[in-house]
């Protein structure tokens, strides 16, 4: 049985600064005993010295936890320096080659005894996040996305890496970025359910995890006198109870782990401090929240639940629960496995792996360079 302290760093998945094991690693580590730790580029030097402190981490901690990392291809491949490039999300999906991705991104992961990857991305192109979201995306059109996201899913889940969708309930009609501002995305509720939100829907049942964005849906959000009366202070998806509970679990069915995204970004922070939107992010229904980056926002989030729960039983209720549904989804789909090995060769043969695959999309493109990209 966990203590309440326990539980709540269950919910939380945690980044950190700095590329090596060290003191204010492991004491953040004891204090919170995180249910996740997520990698950036920042962590990561060389293939070996990555994989031993990966291992360093999953060793201190009790529990086993979620090792996570942003692995989409393109701009956001945080093993590209270490390993080497995988090509973006759009040149793949064209390329008709999104199984094969899914499989090389697993193999990655894996090789450095990561088990989570914060992919794929369901947003939509449009023109409106064109700026803002580039070529992350592998289509305009729900089945380009649902397409690509099967297959890319099914490759992961040969190397044993869970995948999870985001950024519900869609990010494709945002102009702004969430790491900076908030978005308000007003689209029509019949035309998000249709559009943004059906990749959402129809992978429900085949995504272990959904990630909920930072961007405000006023549509979503109840009757237009709701939203009208919220205009002047715009909720996140991502601390929305109408979003996560009412949209998310129970019209869509969703039985996942709904996470949130970084805590940390500009469109929550500008807003409200870090100890509020932990609590609004659970209340809402999150079973765990991501602070990716400072160890003073980590201890801040973490102090704000433990005392939410102590001195509120109902939300003391909402973390246990979540704790537990934490923990039965490791029980699960981790896989109980030593490291993987660490070698030269090893990392050697992953990158020459990396750019022969490369190599395929783009011949694939130059052969037939209308692609597979579905509505476009």
């Amino acid at each position: 049985m966990l203590t309440l302290s326990e539980q709540v760093g269950q919910l939380l998945t945690i980044g950190f600064e700095g590329d090596c094991w060290n003191r204010g690693l492991e004491a953040l580590l004891r204090r919170i005993s995180p249910g996740g730790v997520i990698f950036f580029s920042r962590n990561i030097k060389t293939a070996p010295e990555f994989h031993s402190l990966a291992g360093q981490i999953r060793q201190h901690l009790k529990t086993p936890p979620f090792l996570a990392i942003d692995m989409e291809g393109g701009q956001v491949d945080r093993l590209r320096d270490a390993l080497a490039p995988l090509p973006a999300v759009r040149e793949v999906a064209r390329a008709g080659m999104a199984a094969d991705m899914g499989k090389m991104a697993g193999r990655e992961l894996a090789a450095f005894s990561l088990n989570v990857d914060f992919a794929p991305v369901l947003d939509l192109t449009s023109t409106e996040s064109e700026d803002v979201l580039g070529n992350r995306t592998a289509g305009n059109s729900p089945e380009a996305v649902i397409r690509f996201a099967e297959e890319f899913l099914a490759g992961l889940a040969e190397s044993g890496v869970t995948g999870c969708g985001k950024h519900f309930p869609g990010l494709g009609g945002g102009q702004k970025d969430s790491h900076r501002e908030l978005p308000c995305i007003r689209k029509a509720e019949a035309d998000l359910w249709q559009q943004d939100l059906l990749p959402f829907r129809a992978l429900a049942a085949k995504l272990p995890m959904v990630m909920v964005s930072h961007a405000s849906y006023p549509e979503l959000e109840g009757a237009p006198s709701d939203a009208a009366a919220k205009a002047d202070s715009p909720l996140p998806a991502s601390l929305s109870h109408a979003i996560i509970t009412g949209l998310l679990k129970e019209r869509i069915g969703f039985q996942g782990l709904v996470l949130s995204d970084d805590l940390e970004m500009g469109a929550i922070l500008r807003h409200r401090t870090i100890a509020e939107a932990a609590v609004e992010a659970v209340r809402a229904g999150c079973d765990g929240i991501l602070v990716c980056r400072h160890a003073s926002n980590v201890q801040k989030a973490f102090d704000a639940l433990c005392q939410e729960a102590g001195r509120d039983e109902n939300f003391r209720a909402l973390v246990e629960l979540a704790s537990k549904k934490v923990l039965t989804t490791k029980k699960d789909l981790l896989r109980a496995e030593p490291p993987a090995a660490s070698t030269p060769p090893h990392w050697d043969l992953l990158r020459r792996e990396i750019r022969e695959f490369a190599a395929a999309v783009e011949r694939r493109l130059t052969a037939n360079p209308a692609g597979k990209e579905g509505g476009r």
